[in-house]
């Protein structure tokens, strides 16, 4: 087995990527449960993002950060007020924003 070392950009990009498919197949398999807890785990990497974005030390210009941060602010108020029960097209909106950034992690690293 080889030992594959990825960036930053890439695990963070690689956790999107998890969590949008985790959303994805558990609305295809009609499992209120399992989409429950895969809106619960996008959620917390967005709450991580935000926590990471606020740190006056982050690198990211300030219009990066602020899109961001808006971004998971988004997704943790319609995830918290709607949860599996949000309509297919927010559940649409928060898979394709995790594939988005996660692309641009990948472009940039």
């Amino acid at each position: 087995m080889t030992n594959i070392s990825l960036t930053l950009e890439q695990q963070d990009a690689l956790a999107l990527l998890r969590a949008a498919t985790n959303i994805s197949n558990a609305r295809a398999l009609g499992d209120k449960a399992a989409l429950a807890k895969a809106l619960d785990e996008n959620m917390r990497l967005w709450t991580g993002i935000q926590t990471l974005l606020k740190r006056a030390e982050h690198p990211l210009p300030n219009e990066i950060k602020s899109n961001l941060l808006k971004l998971a602010n988004f997704v943790v108020s319609k995830t918290l007020l709607n949860g599996c029960d949000a309509k297919d097209e927010t559940l649409d909106t928060l898979e394709n924003m995790n594939l988005q950034i996660a692309e641009g992690l990948l472009e940039a690293a």
